[in-house]
């Protein structure tokens, strides 16, 4: 490339640039230079830079052969000197478009910025830098408080989704109470009424059986037609089975009389406050409504429930809502025997019994622990974790919500401030463990109702929203 060729392509060029020599000769300047140095283009060609610039020459000449070894953009400082003897600060950029060769020295290509512009720029641009930066930040903050916002919400609609089936499952048992308390009354009062007169009837029958055998004694010869009738009805069987009927009525209304009383004490409508109640009681409650469910006829037999009752003192609890965590964790024992009856065991030559082993037990004079534990299937590891869960469930379709053990956790942790643990070991079984403490912490909040526990739950997450 010839000056000529370089000032051809520089002219159209808006930024001011001058072709040097490594040793200063200005070869060629584009009219912006010349603009910028308030001179003429052709009045710097066949001038050396250290003619019109101020700087030491050693420090001039050694920039030039900085520029001269490196292809890339190597940065100075020019101090022109103007026509009109005033001085102009310029920053330069420069670097070697042509090498040094023994026909010619090295061509530097010099690009010139008024620094005080280039200062103005520089300001301007660490301005725009401090807007952006902080623009960045706010930015950063607002999404960071969206996503804290975002989080809370989700949080929030897990609760209130929770809250909502806790309270849709407090008002079916609540139901369901009310349900089996009124069968439960209208059937006590009649089977009282048997009950209380089989005692009279028993008297009535043992007269007149009485009475039958003085006409016996005092009329040995009867009439054909009495004796015709005594062969008829057979009179000898109907006094020797007498007894063996009443003693069968009697246990018949015993029997109603118990499924009824616990129907009365497992819906303890009575009893919606913290009392002290027999633990043992609410179990056995428990058992006898689930009494079919327990004679269920399986392929190892029938399910054998095994009671290892420890010495407890009453305790103070909610009994209607701690029978609902008993019925579904029996329930849920129950299930799991069943499911694992229709599998084969792992060991085909050891024999396999169904059983559910209930124990309960005093902890150092503070707390109770009821322990739950059925021999079946077992729960893997990766789903133990999980059963709590609300919809969380290893049932069919159809045959299982996941809401009975969410439900008793948040009975047990929230209500009886106590704990409900599991433990499972595959083709072993599960155990489900409850501890709650003897005598409940009065809580000043009116989340110690447990009529209104859910309602002051949802209450806080539409405030919360």
């Amino acid at each position: 490339m010839t000056p000529e060729q370089f000032l051809e392509v520089a002219s159209v060029l808006p930024e001011p640039l001058i072709l040097a020599t490594v040793s200063g000769d200005i070869l060629a300047a584009n009219r912006p230079v010349a603009k910028l140095l308030n001179c003429r283009s052709k009045d710097l060609r066949g001038k050396n830079l250290l003619e019109i610039v101020e700087n030491p020459h050693d420090s001039v000449l050694e920039y030039l052969k900085t520029c001269a070894r490196n292809r890339q953009l190597s940065f100075g400082s020019l101090n022109f000197i103007l026509p009109n003897d005033e001085h102009l600060s310029c920053r330069a950029e420069g670097a070697v478009i042509q090498p040094a060769s023994p026909e010619s020295p090295a061509w530097i290509l010099l690009r010139l910025q008024n620094s005080a512009a280039a200062n103005l720029d520089f300001a301007v641009l660490n301005q725009k830098i401090d807007q952006l930066s902080q623009e960045i930040h706010h930015r950063k903050q607002a999404e960071a408080a969206l996503s804290q916002k975002n989080q809370e919400l989700e949080e929030a609609f897990c609760q209130l989704k929770n809250t909502q089936l806790q309270l849709i499952q407090t008002e079916k048992m609540s139901s369901l109470g009310q349900l089996v308390a009124g069968i439960a009354h209208e059937i006590n009062n009649p089977v009282t009424f048997i009950d209380g007169n089989l005692v009279h009837a028993e008297e009535y029958i043992e007269t007149l059986l009485q009475l039958v055998q003085m006409y016996e004694t005092a009329y040995p010869d009867s009439s054909p037609e009495i004796e015709e009738f005594k062969a008829e009805i057979d009179l000898d069987f109907v006094v020797e089975d007498l007894e063996n009927l009443l003693d069968s009525m009697r246990k018949g209304t015993q029997r109603i009389l118990k499924i009824v009383k616990s129907l009365r004490n497992f819906s303890r409508l009575d009893e919606s406050g913290c009392k002290a109640v027999d633990i043992h009681e609410g179990i056995e409650s428990t058992l006898v409504i689930l009494r079919d469910r327990l004679e269920t006829s399986l392929q190892s037999g029938k399910i054998e429930v095994i009671r290892d009752y420890g010495n407890l003192p009453l305790i103070e609890c909610y009994p209607g809502q701690l029978n609902q965590v008993f019925m579904n964790l029996i329930s849920n024992a129950i299930d799991a025997l069943v499911e694992s009856d229709q599998k084969p065991p792992p060991d085909r030559n050891s024999p396999h019994y169904s059983q559910i082993i209930i124990s309960t037990q005093l902890i150092d004079h503070k707390s109770i622990r009821i322990s739950i534990k059925d021999n079946g299937s077992g729960i893997c590891d990766q789903v133990c974790p999980h059963i709590f869960n609300p919809f969380f469930t290893t049932k069919p379709v159809g045959k299982g919500t996941g809401l009975g053990l969410s439900i008793s956790y948040q009975i047990i942790t929230q209500l009886h401030q106590g704990q409900l643990i599991c433990r499972s070991t595959p083709h072993q079984g599960t155990e489900l463990g409850v501890e709650i403490p003897i005598h409940q912490t009065p809580v000043k909040s009116s989340r110690s109702d447990p009529e209104r526990l859910v309602e002051v739950d949802i209450l806080d997450m539409a405030q919360k929203t």
